[in-house]
């Protein structure tokens, strides 16, 4: 993946976490500042860094106390995307990163399992977020 690339999806990544450009930026420079060690002269990131930083993204997500669950009186979006991002703002936060992390990017619930967040727990917040979103997408889009 091209350096380019690589920043929108961090960004995107940041974005879908937090729902705040200015927040998924902060959380996309600084996850990428981390790993800026991992890039290639080439210009081009290898995979294991897009999901290591991907990984710090949701990490940062995770250990900010600020990140409360926002429910939307009304979804303010015009598009299914948007309707998507206002869903997705409605989970608490574990469950938001589970999602985005399966879900949005297609990584493996193993690789963020661990000690704080067992496979287990992991699985739970994912159906439970899965279900979530399917019944409040299932309410706007038609």
């Amino acid at each position: 993946m091209n350096m380019d690339k690589y920043f929108k999806n961090t960004y995107t990544v940041a974005f879908r976490l937090t729902g705040n450009e200015i927040k998924a930026g902060d959380m996309a420079h600084a996850a990428i500042e981390q790993h800026s060690s991992d890039f290639k002269l080439s210009g081009l990131i290898h995979i294991e860094t897009i999901q290591n930083t991907a990984k710090e993204v949701c990490r940062m997500f995770l250990a900010d106390s600020d990140n409360g669950i926002k429910l939307f009186k009304s979804f303010g979006g015009n598009t299914k995307a948007g309707y998507f991002q206002d869903a997705l703002m409605t989970l608490n936060p574990t469950t938001r990163a589970v999602v985005v992390w399966r879900d949005v990017l297609g990584y493996e619930i193993d690789d963020i399992a661990g000690d704080l967040f067992p496979k287990k727990e992991l699985y739970r917040e994912l159906n439970n977020g899965r279900r979530q979103m399917k019944e409040i997408l299932r309410n706007i889009i038609i």
